[in-house]
Formats: C-alpha cells, sequence, structure tokens
C-alpha cells in the first residue's frame, strides 16, 4: 500500500540524525494523524522512500550520504521523484537553502521549528498534491474544447 498504512494515515519518512529530534517530531506527527517512519541515514531512508507520502530530511546526515546528494537521488529516480521533500536542518544559511532547491526540495525549514508549523506545512504539501497540475488541468480543457468543436 504506497504513502499509507493500513489506516490511511499518511506516512512521512523523518530522517534525523539527532534521536531527540526523530523522537519528539515522530510522536508529534502520530498525535496528528500521520504514520511516522523515523530513519537516522540517508542509506536507510532510501530503501523504504517509494513507500511514503512524504518526506522530511535534515541536511547533515550520518554515513556516506547527506542530505542533498539523498535529495537528489529522490528526484532522479522515477519511484520517488513526485514524492514532496521537506529539508529541516540547523544549517540556516542562504547557501544551504539554495542547495537544498537546487537539488529538488519542496520546502526548507530552519530550527527551532516547532513541531505544529512542521505538521501544517506536511499538511499543506500533501493538500497539493491532491489539486490537478495547472499544465494537465489546460490539457483536459483543450481536449473538451476540441472534443465540442468536432461535434
Amino acid at each position: 500500500m504506497k504513502a499509507t498504512e493500513a489506516h490511511d494515515k499518511p506516512v512521512v519518512l523523518l530522517v534525523q540524525p539527532e534521536r531527540d529530534d526523530r523522537d519528539m517530531y515522530a510522536e508529534f506527527l502520530r498525535h496528528e494523524g500521520f504514520t511516522p517512519l523515523p530513519v537516522s541515514t540517508a542509506r536507510d531512508a532510501i530503501i523504504v522512500a517509494p513507500d511514503v507520502a512524504i518526506i522530511v530530511t535534515g541536511m547533515l546526515l550520518p554515513g556516506h550520504m547527506d542530505g542533498i546528494e539523498f535529495i537528489g537521488r529522490l528526484k532522479s529516480d522515477g519511484r520517488t521523484r513526485s514524492i514532496p521533500v521537506v529539508v529541516l536542518t540547523a544549517c540556516a544559511w542562504d547557501a544551504e537553502r539554495e542547495r537544498a532547491h537546487a537539488a529538488g526540495c519542496d520546502l526548507f525549514l530552519t530550527k527551532p521549528c516547532l513541531p505544529h508549523m512542521l505538521v501544517a506545512e506536511i499538511r499543506r504539501l500533501l493538500s497539493m498534491r491532491l489539486i490537478p497540475r495547472p499544465r494537465a488541468a489546460r490539457a483536459r480543457l483543450a481536449n473538451t474544447l476540441l472534443r465540442a468543436g468536432n461535434s
């Protein structure tokens, strides 16, 4: 089942190196009706990423892959390309924000970030996925007009 558990709760992949951060955000997400999937490394996250609704990642991750490379891999894989990615980090420099957006992140949040603010942004991004993309909507309208003109 993609992006949800048996109870239709959106799965949030939470890639945060600090255990306290993972635990705090995971607990809040669970309380707000999500299914958190907390991991500490990008390597672990890559394995489960195709099966989640949204990804929240840090920039400075342990192991051989940092947040930028992780986002790049997600956005270059057809299975994960359309999954929204939120960067949640203490790296507040403009250069890091630009690198994250260039890699393909959908939203860049800096710590400290109150859990209810993260949840609000997750809900906003997930709701945007349900809205038809303008290009697709224009194509449907054009097809409808063509069919009407041929009648």
